[in-house]
């Protein structure tokens, strides 16, 4: 009989280590799955809050530096116009002023960045590019909007366009968060 009270102790003891071991994996488990959830739900309010646009632009060099020296040129300037986006159901113009370096083979280039000012307000978003440089006068371009002021705080997105001479038009992803 003495020992008996013991047995049920340890037994107890030992049932309540199984308990609490139990009791860890479930929140371990449960804990992941949280986290899994929260990750893929913000992964979908990205994706929610990225909208298709469209673009159309237009604009001329000014202020260029030109090295050039019988097939080779070498040129840095500003690239300045209009642009009008297109995003749902709003149409976004923006006036643009660009840094843009362009360059003809051996190592040929042409990008650049673009503060991309909302016409009548202040905000504005920056859009860094490149296009490729095939001597055509019609170049294939991406760039990739990094962040901006106003309603333009913290921008992200993809565009690709085709530019002719200075004017081009493109499609995209934009996402205002």
């Amino acid at each position: 009989m003495f020992f008996k009270p013991f047995g049920i102790i340890i037994h107890l003891h030992t049932r309540s280590i199984e308990l609490r071991y139990f009791y860890c994996k479930l929140m371990e488990v449960i804990m992941r799955n949280i986290f899994i959830i929260l990750i893929i739900s913000l992964s979908f309010i990205k994706i929610v809050n990225s909208e298709n646009v469209t673009m159309k632009y237009g604009g001329d060099w000014v202020n260029t530096t030109v090295i050039q020296n019988g097939d080779f040129m070498s040129m840095a300037g500003s690239f300045v116009g209009t642009n009008v986006m297109q995003m749902g159901n709003e149409e976004i113009r923006t006036n643009f002023t660009c840094t843009g370096l362009f360059q003809t083979a051996p190592a040929p280039m042409l990008m650049g960045s673009c503060n991309m000012k909302q016409a009548g307000t202040q905000d504005f978003w920056v859009l860094n590019w490149n296009c490729t440089v095939s001597g055509t006068g019609k170049e294939n371009c991406k760039g990739n909007a990094i962040g901006g002021t106003g309603k333009f705080k913290n921008v992200s997105g993809s565009m690709e366009w085709t530019d002719i001479a200075g004017f081009g038009e493109g499609k995209g992803t934009f996402n205002l968060n």
